[in-house]
């Protein structure tokens, strides 16, 4: 064990000569514990003013001897558990600021392992239960597009004809949680694990039925991609027309509208005189 302080002068061998053996009794035994008593006292009263001028004590050291005193107290007085002192702070941690929390983007098609061209099956929403084939994965917002499934009207279909639909549905993104994978032997929702072969290939493997993954299926360009590109040339590059009044001018054409006037002048004037020749004629076969 180390000392407590350092630099501190060797004790005189007559400082440490202990009190009486156990052999020693009577009047011998007194007179040696009285001269160890008054050689300590004096000893002490000298050496304190240098003691504690020249005492380095080292932090967080307990001597041999207090821990001892300290296990035999607790031993002595023992304490139920619900009353032991915790040794955390008091103080609770400062509320963390979120402008300090740096978020990071999770590429979930990568971690369940999913690709363009697995079949999979929806788990939530008015298609739930139906399966289909992943075409597209939108990796910045977590979404895929199941193909024919999640359909909702769109544009105006760009070749109008007969036995064509006048507005053309397009497949809306599902987020990639509520779909998942389905095992090719059992044909049943299941997650899928990496593996490496003898060989290094890295192949998918199913946890369900511990089967290899089938290669995804080629996905080409389907109908309702080439009619939106075809309506993005037609459509989208023209300037819509501006909301508002109509585009000819009525009221800054002072002839128009004075002709406009006129014939809602005459209109009117033929309807009044149609409903009272008809009063008059009433009239008459009345009377």
């Amino acid at each position: 064990l180390k000392p407590i302080w350092t630099n501190r002068p060797p004790l005189r061998p007559w400082l440490v000569r202990g009190p009486p053996r156990c052999g020693q009794k009577g009047r011998a035994g007194r007179r040696r514990s009285v001269a160890f008593n008054s050689f300590a006292d004096m000893a002490l009263r000298l050496l304190a003013p240098r003691l504690a001028t020249k005492t380095v004590r080292i932090e967080g050291f307990v001597p041999f001897f207090r821990r001892i005193q300290q296990d035999a107290k607790k031993k002595l007085y023992p304490r139920p558990p619900f009353l032991e002192l915790s040794k955390d702070p008091s103080t609770r941690p400062p509320i963390p600021d979120p402008r300090d929390m740096r978020l990071v983007k999770v590429d979930l098609a990568k971690e369940m392992n999913l690709m363009v061209g697995d079949k999979v099956r929806v788990l939530f929403g008015s298609e739930k239960g139906k399966s289909g084939i992943v075409s597209r994965i939108i990796r910045d917002k977590n979404q895929v597009i199941v193909s024919g499934l999640n359909l909702k009207r769109s544009f105006w279909h760009p070749e109008p004809g007969p036995g064509k639909p006048s507005i053309v549905s397009v497949e809306c993104p599902y987020h990639i949680t509520n779909v998942i994978l389905l095992d090719p032997v059992t044909k049943q929702p299941t997650r899928v694990k990496r593996r490496y072969m003898m060989n290094g290939e890295c192949v998918r493997i199913s946890k369900v039925s511990g089967c290899a993954m089938p290669a995804p299926v080629p996905i080409g360009v389907s109908e309702r991609e080439e009619l939106w590109a075809k309506h993005e040339a037609q459509a989208l590059v023209q300037e819509k027309s501006r909301r508002g009044p109509p585009k000819d001018d009525v009221f800054g054409n002072r002839e128009r509208f004075k002709t406009l006037v006129r014939i809602v002048r005459d209109s009117r004037a033929k309807q009044r005189a149609s409903i009272a020749s008809e009063a008059q004629q009433e009239a008459q076969d009345l009377f």
